[in-house]
Order: C-alpha cells, then sequence, then structure tokens
C-alpha cells in the first residue's frame, strides 16, 4: 500500500472535525461530478486537480494539506481529494521512508491496525518543546494540572483513530495513525490548539506511566506564579482585555452574542489560569458556558443571567486591581483541590448521595459521610465538565467501580474503613488513591443517637434563625443540613409551581416545608419518595440542600435516614439513585397522587406568594430595563424608558433606598448610558435579591 493509505484513516467524523458537515457535502457533489483528478503521484505528495484548483496532500497528514483556493479555512477542495482517496485507494507505488522527526512526521509508514496511542507515546517531548514555543508550553503546563487534578478527560481507541474528549471543546480532539504531532485534529482555535494538543499528549504519558519532563524555568514560573502576593504587567493588561470585552459584549448585545465571542472568553479563561488566577478564569469559565447558550439559543438561558455575572465580574476585578499581600492572594482563588495521603484510617458512615447538574452542562455526584470518632463530616465527588461522556451518568456510577475501586450502591449501605485517604481541605476526599475495607454492619442505633445529639435541626426556630444569619451569597448552598424527624405530612402538590411539598413538623408543630421541583432531571426523587412514603419505614432524618429561587429559599430533600420496618436496622435511602431497591417488584404504581388536604394547601400559598414589595416594585423592574437595554446593545434611553427610572427613582427613595436612587439617576444623565453604571446598578439589585428571601418555615403563634 502507499503511504496516501494514511488518507484513509480519516472517516467523516474526523472530517467534519476538521472542515465541517457542509463542506463534506459539497465535497461528494464534486465527486459525483467527476470533478476530482489525480495529476501526479510520488514518494513525496499526491496532486489533485479539484473543480480547477491544485490540492497537494503530503504524508504528513490533513493538517499540512495545501489548495491553490482562496480561502482562508479548510477547504472543500481538499475533502474532496481525500474522500476520492476512499474511493480509489492507491496500492501500485513504493512506501514513502519513515521519517526521523517523531514530532510532525509519521512514526513509521502507513500499515493496517497502526497503534495510534503507541504512536503518541513514542513522542520526544524535548523535540515537542522546540516546535510549540514557551507560550504553548506553559499554558499546556496548566492545562494539565488542571485535568489531573479533576479527572476531566476520556480516551477513546477506534482502530486507527485515537479520540481525546477534553472540556475545551464540544467535539473530541482526533489523532490518526501515521500523521505525527501535526496530523491532530480538532476544533480548537488555532491561538490554543498546539497547547491544547501537547496537553493531551502529555496527559497520555501520564495515565501511561510513561517519563514526561517538563522544562525546568515553566515549572518555577508556575509555581511563582501561584504565589504571588502583587499583580504582575502580565495580568493588568489581562483584566484590562476582560474588561474590554465585557464592554464588547453589553456595546454589540447580549441578544446578538456569536460563538466567536464565547472562545475570546474561553481563550481569557485560560489565560487567567496560566497566569495564577483560578478564581477569576472560573467566572470566566462561566460566562463562556452563558453566552455559548445565548449564541445557540439555547431555551433555558436569559440575559439577565449574563448581566448579572458581567456584574460580578466586574466588581471582582476592580477588586483584584486594588488590592494586593494577602487580601490579593485570597482574591485570586486556589488551584484544583492539592490533595495530601493521611497515613490513618477513616471509619465512615454513609449519609447519602447528591446528584446534581447546572445549567451549563456539568454534572456529577457528592457523597456525604460522618466520622463517628470526631464528628466530622466527610464528602467527595466526581464530576464531568459537560454530557460528552455518554458513560458517566447516575446509573453506572451508583453500579460500578468508581469510587475508591468499590461500589457506591454497597459503601452508601455499610460502615467501611477508608486506608490511607487523599485529604484536602474542607475535608474533601479524594475519589481514588485509597482502600476500602467494608464491613458486615452498619448504623447501629447508638451511631444514630450521637448523630441526632451533635448534628442538624430539630427546632424550626433555631433553623429560621440560623438560615436568616446565613450568608446566601457564600457556602449556605455547599452546606448538607440535616433535619430531625418529629412528625410529618403526606405530600402535596403544588401543581403553579411544578413541584412536591413535604410538610415536617417539629415538637412545637412548626412546619418546614421541603420542596422537590418537577423539573424532568430530579423528577426520580419524586417517585423515590412517593415510594418511600408508601412503606411503613420510619423517617427519622432528612438531609436536605439549600436552593434558592427567586425570592423564596428552598431545601430540597436527598437523602432519608431511617428505621426499617420490619427490623428496626437504620439504613439510608438515596432519592436520586435508590429507585430499584425501593420499587416493589410485581407491583405498578401510578404517579404521584396529589393530597386532598386543604389545610395545607392554603398554607403552601398563604408561604410562598404572598407579595415582596421590594422585589415586585424595586428589582424586578429594574432588572428588566436593564435586560431590555443590554440585549439590543442601544445605550440611549427612550422617553418611556426614562419614565420607567424616574418612577423607580420615586419608589427607591420611598422606601430609603438611596443607593440603587443614585444609580438610577446616573443611568438618566448620562447618554449615551455607560456601562459601569449599568453593571453597578445590576450589582446593586443582586445584592438586595440576596437578602430578601422568604423561608420556608410557619412559626405558630405563641398562644397568649
Amino acid at each position: 500500500m502507499s503511504w496516501s493509505e494514511i488518507y484513509l484513516n480519516y472517516d467523516q467524523d474526523a472530517l467534519a472535525v476538521y472542515a465541517n458537515v457542509g463542506v463534506i457535502r459539497r465535497a461528494l457533489k464534486d465527486i459525483e461530478a467527476n470533478k476530482v483528478k489525480l495529476i501526479e503521484h510520488n514518494q513525496s505528495h499526491l496532486i489533485f486537480e479539484v473543480d480547477n484548483q491544485q490540492v497537494k496532500l503530503t504524508p504528513q497528514g490533513i493538517q499540512v494539506a495545501k489548495c491553490s483556493c482562496p480561502a482562508s479555512d479548510h477547504c472543500k477542495h481538499i475533502i474532496a481529494s481525500v474522500l476520492w482517496l476512499h474511493k480509489n485507494p492507491l496500492i501500485d507505488k513504493a512506501k514513502v521512508n519513515p521519517s526521523c522527526d517523531t514530532v510532525n512526521q509519521p512514526n513509521e509508514s502507513s500499515k493496517p491496525n497502526n497503534d495510534p496511542l503507541a504512536e503518541l507515546l513514542a513522542i520526544d517531548s524535548s523535540q515537542l518543546f522546540k516546535t510549540v514555543g514557551k507560550a504553548n508550553i506553559r499554558l499546556a503546563y496548566q492545562l494539565l494540572f488542571d485535568w489531573l487534578q479533576n479527572d476531566v478527560i476520556t480516551v477513546q481507541t477506534q482502530g486507527v483513530q485515537l479520540r481525546i474528549q477534553v472540556p475545551l471543546s464540544t467535539t473530541p480532539i482526533i489523532y490518526t495513525a501515521g500523521t505525527g504531532f501535526a496530523g491532530i485534529i480538532s476544533e480548537l482555535p488555532d491561538k490554543q490548539k498546539q497547547a491544547v494538543h501537547l496537553a493531551v499528549i502529555a496527559y497520555l504519558f501520564q495515565q501511561n506511566q510513561k517519563k514526561w519532563v517538563w522544562p525546568d524555568q515553566i515549572v518555577a514560573e508556575h509555581e511563582q506564579k501561584n504565589q504571588q502576593d502583587q499583580l504582575c504587567d502580565d495580568e493588568i493588561i489581562l483584566i484590562t482585555q476582560i474588561q474590554n470585552q465585557i464592554n464588547a459584549l453589553i456595546t454589540h448585545g447580549l441578544s446578538h452574542v456569536s460563538t466567536s465571542q464565547a472562545n475570546q472568553l474561553q481563550l481569557l479563561n485560560m489565560s487567567a489560569r496560566a497566569q495564577g488566577l483560578p478564581k477569576l478564569a472560573a467566572m470566566l469559565r462561566q460566562l463562556c458556558q452563558l453566552v455559548e447558550m445565548q449564541a445557540n439559543r439555547h431555551f433555558a438561558i436569559e440575559e439577565q443571567e449574563i448581566i448579572l455575572l458581567l456584574a460580578r465580574l466586574t466588581v471582582h476585578l476592580q477588586t483584584i486591581l486594588n488590592s494586593q499581600g494577602q487580601q490579593l492572594v485570597n482574591l485570586r482563588g486556589k488551584q484544583k483541590r492539592q490533595y495530601q495521603t493521611d497515613k490513618q484510617t477513616l471509619d465512615l458512615l454513609p449519609l447519602g448521595a447528591y446528584w446534581w447538574q447546572s445549567k451549563t452542562g456539568a454534572q456529577g455526584v457528592t457523597f456525604y459521610f460522618w466520622h463517628p470518632e470526631h464528628n466530622q463530616y466527610f464528602q467527595t465527588t466526581l464530576a464531568r465538565s459537560n454530557n460528552a461522556d455518554i458513560n458517566f451518568n447516575r446509573y453506572s456510577i451508583w453500579n460500578s467501580i468508581s469510587l475508591w475501586q468499590s461500589m457506591p450502591n454497597m459503601l452508601m449501605r455499610k460502615r467501611f474503613s477508608l486506608n490511607n485517604p487523599l485529604l484536602a481541605e474542607g475535608n474533601n476526599l479524594s475519589s481514588t488513591g485509597s482502600s476500602v475495607v467494608l464491613k458486615s454492619t452498619g448504623w447501629s442505633n447508638q451511631d444514630y443517637q450521637e448523630f441526632r445529639a451533635s448534628n442538624g435541626f430539630r427546632n424550626w426556630k433555631e433553623l429560621s434563625r440560623y438560615l436568616e444569619n446565613s450568608d446566601v451569597s457564600e457556602g449556605l448552598f455547599d452546606q448538607v443540613i440535616a433535619i430531625h424527624v418529629t412528625n410529618t405530612q403526606k405530600p402535596v402538590l403544588d401543581e403553579i409551581k411544578q413541584s412536591v411539598v413535604w410538610c415536617i413538623k417539629d415538637n412545637q408543630n412548626n412546619q418546614l416545608l421541603l420542596r422537590l421541583f418537577w423539573d424532568g432531571i430530579y423528577t426520580q426523587r419524586i417517585d423515590i419518595l412517593n415510594l418511600f412514603i408508601r412503606t411503613a419505614h420510619q423517617p427519622l432524618t432528612i438531609l436536605v440542600k439549600c436552593k434558592k429561587n427567586d425570592s423564596n429559599l428552598d431545601l430540597e430533600p436527598f437523602a432519608i435516614i431511617y428505621k426499617e420496618s420490619k427490623t428496626d436496622q437504620i439504613n439510608i435511602a438515596n432519592l436520586d439513585f435508590d429507585y430499584e431497591w425501593l420499587y416493589p417488584k410485581g407491583k405498578n404504581y401510578k404517579a404521584f397522587e396529589a393530597s386532598k388536604e386543604p389545610v395545607l394547601k392554603k398554607q403552601i400559598a398563604q408561604i410562598n406568594y404572598q407579595q415582596d414589595p421590594i422585589a415586585t416594585y424595586i428589582i424586578k423592574p429594574t432588572m428588566a430595563l436593564l435586560e431590555a437595554i443590554t440585549s439590543s446593545g442601544r445605550l440611549i434611553l427612550s422617553n418611556a424608558d426614562k419614565q420607567k427610572i424616574n418612577q423607580l427613582q420615586y419608589q427607591c427613595d420611598t422606601l430609603g433606598l438611596t443607593t440603587l436612587s443614585h444609580t438610577l439617576n446616573k443611568l438618566a444623565q448620562n447618554q449615551p448610558i455607560e456601562i459601569k453604571h449599568i453593571l453597578q446598578t445590576a450589582y446593586l439589585c443582586q445584592l438586595m435579591n440576596n437578602t430578601h428571601y422568604q423561608l420556608p418555615i410557619v412559626i405558630k403563634e405563641d398562644e397568649t
């Protein structure tokens, strides 16, 4: 076979990554019209004539293919030449000799069943570093550091292709056997391709226990940047670029954002990580995801979300610019958790497993445990940044060896010992690197009584004070709150908010309303709760997470500690995972049936639908006005807009909200509106919204 066999390894999926489906379609039409002709074939190249253009293919693969047409991007003529070879393989020419350059050249002449992974692992890192340059090495080092901490890379071998899924791209990076480093294909922007491809190869070396040595200077720079307590010139330039990008988004209009703007934000995110600003990078990554969803007209995205994030990002940038010393170190944030081996054995009891999914596509499960000896919570998380890994779902994780070489459906039933755990701050456990010894017993009655005595809430007045005094912007949504049960009512269906409400009472007959939303993602929790309620098991403690919904702070249950009806054994019901375990075989239950308790329904309506004047008359109208301004990019107010601002100012002055009134006045007085005044107003609205919320608690009035 000729070296041209390399091009037979590019299937249509790979060609779609290299170009796009439309280009492939046009190329196929050229082949059908006989517009593709091979005019020269030798050991160094192939020359094609395609629709009056000349294409040159070489043994180095499609990435270095040349065409005489004026197209700046990957053209249909190159794709047509490759597809022509698929139908007309060349077999009568001598093979080209393998090159000694293992970086950009094929490692050996094309052979059937070449091993693409083995080829990449044979690359000389020192030669590769000379090819890509220092800037790409620096960025690749940071990327690899993040990937290894977060376990977000998936690698699949498909014949002569290696497909690597990374968080930076929705499509896989593809390496085809015989093409060398230059033959790696991806949809990444040209400015970051080499860095990401280099990081991928370094990752493969790490995962296959192959030696990979980074330049000492790059390692030293990375460590130095992570310890800086003052901004360097490059970081100040980066902050200026981010501020300019924020202004560009609003000036062009949030309804008119494009994927190219999302790509620019992604580059800024990578630069922030490379320069030791992980907290800023996380905000940029979230903004990039929201802008990309908006560009694709995703139904779940609203311009207000982008406005509020832009406001928080702007405040963060200004704070960084005006900070130094330890304050700046704290504002930089921390890189991914650094786990250290703890030479001890943790005796743990399961608490619950919480499946979560963000609007931007990240999903995962967090497992919670309790350490009886020291009365401490521990947790560990398995996650993916997007939905690209089809094998990562709640069912596969729960029933596979995914946690400490054990199955979670076994670990969340019994007591176990964790030997030599890898620990990070905040009692976070690494999901790998430790060994488990599973015990034959689970929760004992003594274990539960000790847990109940020192954790959670059984009095709703105390819970109300705790929630009122908690900062909803920091930490509350990450906490697990234990609700100890005294008395429960049958759950009811709130049709207006599409949720199920479960009323839990304390000893003073005060009511706590737990809520499960019927949103499609977490519907299984409602089904399992329904099944659990139909059993005779006694609920003892409910584990909940806090959720902010408009002006309400909801508590969402995800696990129940209960006593079995027949054995009195204490066990855990995980609402995200235990469907098959609780579901009685041979019985078919109907969908959740709403209770017909009119008293409880009336109480729910009174709690959740009473009017909040600040949210109704100030925050929502102000944010609607800002959304209208930023969506169009038209920064000149109409007379109607000015009247709305005057009315809002009057209401702010009436309620004593002088700071917001002053900011609204800036919007009306400066034409065109200054972008900083838009973001200041949005940030104030967000601060007010965070401090105004209703609790799902009904305190019984004392009888006099």
